[in-house]
């Protein structure tokens, strides 16, 4: 039986063409008859020449197993059966040799973590023209030129110079360049990406997808294996919805974002966070009135590391308040110094200039019994749920830690507070005694905030706490913490680089670039009228699922971080900047 036919997006109408890759009824298990388990089950999707399909679902939905399993890139022990044709050309019944060939050479893979898919001992010179070398494709010295040419297709400044750098002298968004370089110097019909701009900053994400629609249009097939619906919407024409291992819904994007059929893909759609831009000037926004007595205050934070490669400035003359009961979010790219505030905020890193106040308290000069009462009502919530819980002992143990730690209630007081906040947070009471392992991220970050609220605090530190989730745990998480503010009063500070999440949680956002705060404001009247350059490149490398992508504005030099801040209306400071000077 034919398996589901993709249909072509209106946007580029096509003759009737064969495809050049043809998947059908692909189906992979791992383990023995015995005790198997199913990964993938009758995948079938077709990829024409010049196109692009999004891979879509959540965490474990197969889309990486299915596209790994067409270069034999899986474990030993996976059992695959089906059909993929390239070209012509079964995939699956070819030898090791012959997928070898195939490998790198007519389909290509690009993989999330450029710095581990690089060789950090080698120079990209090398490793690209080894590449060509080992396929044959041209005599080595033209393996150079074309390497420098591939450097330049997906647009690597310089690329004769950078071509002599290692991986590690690279940005992050440099690194999946260079990825893609090599995945397309040797010029295959098919390029596999596979999340390769899930690590990366907004504005690099922006760009990198800039690179592959390129490619795509210069007749590139592409597969985009991601989470993203914005990603997926913003390169792909057609899109597989992928759930458990099955195909639910097959559709061109735009008819997917705007009717889709299954209700997991309608799901999917409504998680997905977009920024609300209100058709209001800044002079008529609301400001954001500030108390007289906020329970955070910090004045002139400065933290600089000291390293053998040099000293790096992370912190640079911050000052932030968190009213009570108020949500301040805190947006900026990697670097930008986000997560180092939030742990001098928190007391983790000493500052080594200015100071923090907790409810009119200066924080550095607490003695034993304040300080160990602000550690009470100040907790965080880590990036990392698995990480930050302890993997050898029971969730109901990991939740009462902190109580334990602080001297709170008897052993059996502690353990029904446990089973208290697990039922807060919507974990079943049943699974205390489950260990962390045993949960899925979106469970495992639940138990991380309810350990957070275990001692009843007034203000919560949340840093990245989504950031790892897919979208659908990723709103379930939100709307937890919503409704747990509200329910609670508790004021958070709020870090993020996800602008849509930062609008959603806060009451105000402050964007921080190179260790400042380049622009604050409330919510609504930062994303009406954004007047730091630096907050407009942020906003218009957003994509949304919904509404039309931005033009992209990435013109913002350095010297637009160093002037003087100054409130332009009520409750908005901006810093100056030479576009304002001129």
């Amino acid at each position: 039986m034919p398996g589901p036919e993709l249909h072509l997006s209106a946007e580029k109408p096509l003759v009737a063409q064969a495809p050049l890759l043809s998947i059908r009824d692909l189906s992979v298990r791992f383990g023995g008859r015995d005790n198997s388990t199913s990964a993938v089950h009758s995948l079938s999707m077709d990829v024409l020449p010049g196109r692009s399909v999004a891979l879509v679902g959540e965490s474990g939905s197969g889309k990486t197993v299915s596209m790994r399993s067409l270069l034999r890139l899986l474990p030993e022990g996976a059992e695959v059966h089906g059909s993929a044709v390239l070209a012509g050309r079964e995939l699956l019944t070819l030898s090791d040799e012959e997928i070898r060939q195939v490998r790198g050479r007519q389909v290509a893979m690009v993989f999330q973590n450029a710095l581990s898919a690089l060789n950090p001992t080698r120079t990209l010179k090398v490793q690209l023209t080894e590449h060509l070398r080992w396929h044959h494709v041209c005599s080595q010295r033209e393996a150079h030129e074309r390497a420098v040419e591939a450097l330049r297709r997906v647009g690597i400044p310089e690329p004769e110079r950078r071509i002599n750098m290692y991986p590690f002298q690279l940005s992050g968004g440099m690194r999946q360049r260079a990825t893609i370089a090599m995945a397309i110097v040797t010029e295959p019909s098919v390029l596999i990406a596979d999340e390769p701009t899930t690590a990366l900053d907004v504005t690099v994400q922006r760009q990198v997808l800039d690179v592959l629609r390129q490619l795509r249009e210069d007749g590139l097939a592409i597969i985009m294996v991601t989470h993203d619906l914005g990603v997926a919407r913003y390169l792909c024409d057609d899109v597989v919805v992928m759930r458990h291992g099955k195909v639910v819904e097959t559709a061109p994007i735009e008819e997917f974002v705007s009717h889709p059929r299954a209700q997991y893909s309608r799901e999917l759609t409504n998680s997905s966070p977009e920024i609300r831009i209100a058709p209001l000037a800044a002079e008529t926004a609301t400001p954001v009135a500030q108390p007289a007595t906020p329970l955070l205050h910090a004045k002139g934070l400065q933290k600089t590391f000291h390293g053998r490669g040099g000293d790096v400035l992370a912190v640079a003359g911050v000052d932030i308040d968190v009213a009570p009961g108020e949500t301040l979010a805190v947006v900026g790219e990697s670097g930008s110094g986000k997560s180092t505030l939030a742990r001098l905020a928190m007391g983790l890193i000493a500052s080594d200039a200015g100071v923090v106040e907790f409810d009119g308290a200066n924080v550095s000069e607490m003695r034993r019994d304040a300080r160990r009462d602000f550690r009470r009502r100040t907790q965080m919530v880590f990036q990392n749920p698995f990480g930050s819980l302890l993997p050898h002992r029971s969730i109901a143990d990991n939740i009462a830690e902190p109580l334990r730690v602080h001297g709170v209630g008897s052993k059996g007081r502690r353990y029904a507070r446990a089973l208290e906040l697990m039922a807060l947070v919507g974990l079943p009471t049943e699974r205390a005694g489950d260990y962390p392992r045993q949960f899925s991220g979106g469970q495992q970050q639940r138990v991380a905030i309810a350990r957070a609220l275990a001692l009843d605090p007034d203000l919560l530190i949340c840093d990245e706490p989504t950031s790892a989730l897919d979208v659908s745990i990723q709103a379930q998480v939100l709307d937890l913490l919503d409704e747990l503010k509200s329910t609670l009063n508790l004021s958070m500070l709020f870090i993020t680089h996800n602008l849509a999440v930062a609008q959603r949680m806060s009451d105000r956002i402050a964007v921080m670039r190179s260790g400042r705060i380049v622009e604050s404001a409330g919510s609504d009247a930062l994303f009406a009228n954004p007047l730091h350059p630096y907050t407009r490149a942020l906003i218009s490398a957003v994509l949304p699922v919904r509404s039309a992508a931005r033009p992209l504005h990435l013109a913002v030099g350095p010297d637009a971080d160093g002037g003087e801040i100054r409130e332009v209306a009520p409750g908005h400071l901006v810093r100056a900047h030479r576009e304002e000077v001129e």
